[in-house]
């Protein structure tokens, strides 16, 4: 799924110079991102689980389980978010199938990764 695509127009752009923390590991968070340009760092106890670039998505967690953020976004680079809120989420979940399968996919992908940094 293209998501550079699907977001191109977005307005609800946020820009983040590099080192900025974007969400923090166990705050409250209502809103997932899709990196429009630029890499960001996942992590959890200050350990980095991956590296997200231009196309994919990060903070999804908070919206699908509790509102608390999982792990701490942090801008890589100088780097350009769309938001994606509560509301808009759910419709891409009900509306737009390709959605659900990505977000799944990238649930599975970061899973496995985070088993094989932590070493399980």
């Amino acid at each position: 799924m293209d998501l550079l695509e699907v977001f191109k127009d977005s307005e609800d752009v946020m820009y983040f110079q590099a080192g900025s923390v974007i969400a923090e590991e166990g705050a409250e968070g209502n809103h997932m991102y899709v990196v429009m340009s630029g890499e960001v760092t996942i992590s959890i106890n200050k350990q980095i689980l991956a590296t997200a670039l231009s196309g994919e998505i990060v903070g999804e967690m908070a919206l699908i389980n509790s509102n608390i953020r999982s792990a701490t976004v942090t801008a890589k680079t100088d780097c350009r978010l769309a938001l994606i809120d509560q509301a808009s989420f759910n419709s891409l979940l009900r509306y737009v199938p390709d959605f659900s399968l990505h977000v799944m996919k990238v649930l599975a992908e970061r899973l496995e990764h985070a088993y094989d940094v932590i070493g399980h």
